[in-house]
């Protein structure tokens, strides 16, 4: 199996392990601390998350951008690690300088917020270590170089200490302060741990004032887009809550909660694409670049449209199921929430995997401000009517204006009738699954558990159906992929 490959599965398990913890452990907090608790973490994580803006000011992406430009300048060059390892070193500290400098101002204006306007409230407090856990995160920089089992260690064994500590300790509605505690000081000592591997492969640590000033610039235009995104993710949600109440704000942030486990899959391929569509485009292979573009946007259209499909059509049974009788109102939410899905990941390939390349840093930020004040305006006129689904509605809106203008700018990779030509098969697919789906509850009429499972698996069956009948090119890649790395052991067997 290549190296590629590997990445992305691995990239795969990383992310997943990012989310299980919200997965496995919602069930069972949501019925332990209840709406009105729920309500309260989710209003002071949306308060600390525009502070966690501020610390990472789109870093993690430029990051990756400039570890992964280094090694493309050091490829198939074996006499000249050490003027590589100096290089990384150089260049890291300059970008993480900048990080760990915005983590202690942000950490310093948010301590002092609290104590003024939350009474000094204990859950508020203890969200400080999600800030600095933040502000030590390099995992930008392993995911550059293709390290990914290194994070992966990491990532598994503070999740599972997690998971456990929050099924251990947290019993009623007075624990949430123990809830808020085991995500975010084990979230902190995780970004501790990964950095004895960075000292080990870089000899130190060197933080230049040099080496900070060229990353500058760049950072505060890319920062655009992580702060205007603020706006239509977390100022939407502290104005829901000051509209509606915390309560409204719990239920956004659950059906939220739902829509980034389904960024999992784009996010993965995108991390593990991105240092090779650097390589392509700083040597002039445009060609090969076009062609990933391609795959990608392809790979988008057949995983993430019959996710979305598929949540709206079983929204109601998985709602009951994940969350409870008490939470369903979510929705509604829900399924406004994700067909955002769908335009935040082709948001991710026309943005960082595509503009930030080119170098279309501008654009890239003004396609980010124009849609942040589109979705702030958008929610402030319909929140007091819509509440939770108002808020909802203005991200969706946010997120199609920010695409429009993206596509504008990269129409000479990819046009709209390209567009709309490689997407359109794959809409009718899930259209088609999601007609499948629909139907179970007339056939099959069990506990809302077993009829998620049902309807699980004959959308996933019935979705994989048609593009085996359609020979789909793309499931042909899978499958073709996976005969390879098993006539791959077939062979390593004959041999011993």
């Amino acid at each position: 199996m290549s190296k590629q490959k590997i990445n992305y599965i691995l990239m795969m398990l990383y992310q997943f392990f990012m989310v299980i913890t919200p997965l496995m452990t919602t069930p069972y907090v949501v019925r332990v601390l209840g709406p009105e608790k729920i309500g309260e973490d989710a209003y002071a994580n949306s308060f600390v998350q525009m502070f966690l803006v501020f610390v990472m000011l789109g870093i993690a992406s430029y990051g990756k951008k400039v570890i992964a430009t280094v090694d493309s300048e050091f490829d198939g060059k074996p006499d000249s690690q050490e003027k590589h390892k100096k290089a990384l070193k150089e260049q890291f500290g300059g970008v993480f300088g900048i990080q760990f400098l915005a983590m202690w101002s942000m950490l310093v204006l948010y301590l002092l917020l609290v104590t003024l306007f939350f009474q000094g409230s204990i859950v508020f407090y203890l969200y400080g270590f999600m800030i600095m856990a933040y502000g030590f995160d390099i995992s930008w920089y392993f995911i550059a170089r293709g390290q990914l089992k290194k994070i992966m260690t990491r990532t598994v064994l503070i999740r599972i200490v997690t998971i456990t500590s929050i099924f251990l300790l947290v019993k009623t509605e007075n624990d949430l302060w123990i809830y808020v505690l085991a995500n975010c000081l084990l979230l902190l000592l995780g970004q501790v741990y990964i950095w004895f591997y960075l000292i080990r492969e870089l000899g130190g640590l060197s933080i230049r004032l040099g080496s900070l000033k060229k990353h500058v610039k760049p950072i505060l235009i890319l920062a655009v887009i992580p702060v205007s995104a603020m706006v239509y993710i977390s100022v939407n949600r502290v104005v829901l809550g000051a509209v509606q109440g915390e309560v409204e704000v719990g239920y956004y942030n659950q059906a939220y909660k739902l829509y980034t486990i389904g960024l999992l899959f784009v996010q993965a391929l995108a991390a593990v694409l991105m240092p090779r569509l650097v390589h392509f485009y700083e040597t002039g292979e445009i060609e090969r670049f076009k062609e990933m573009i391609a795959f990608f946007f392809r790979y988008i259209c057949a995983s993430i449209l019959p996710v979305c499909l598929g949540i709206v059509a079983v929204s109601t049974a998985l709602i009951h199921v994940f969350l409870g009788v008490a939470f369903m109102p979510v929705v509604p939410v829900i399924i406004i929430l994700i067909l955002s899905l769908f335009l935040a990941a082709m948001s991710d390939l026309f943005g960082m995997q595509i503009m930030v390349i080119r170098g279309q840093n501008r654009a890239y930020a003004y396609s980010g401000i124009i849609g942040s004040i589109v979705s702030f305006g958008f929610n402030l006129s319909i929140v007091t009517v819509m509440a939770s689904e108002g808020t909802a509605l203005a991200f969706l809106v946010g997120n199609l204006v920010i695409v429009s203008i993206q596509m504008y700018f990269i129409r000479d990779l990819l046009g709209l009738k390209q567009i709309i030509k490689m997407m359109m098969p794959y809409l009718l697919y899930s259209l088609a699954m999601m007609a499948c789906i629909l139907a179970v509850p007339h056939i099959y009429s069990g506990p809302p558990f077993y009829t998620l499972i049902v309807q699980c698996i004959v959308g996933l069956g019935s979705y994989l159906v048609i593009l085996f009948i359609r020979r789909d090119d793309i499931l042909h890649y899978v499958i073709s992929s996976f005969r390879k790395k098993q006539l791959s052991k077939d062979k390593r067997m004959e041999e011993i």
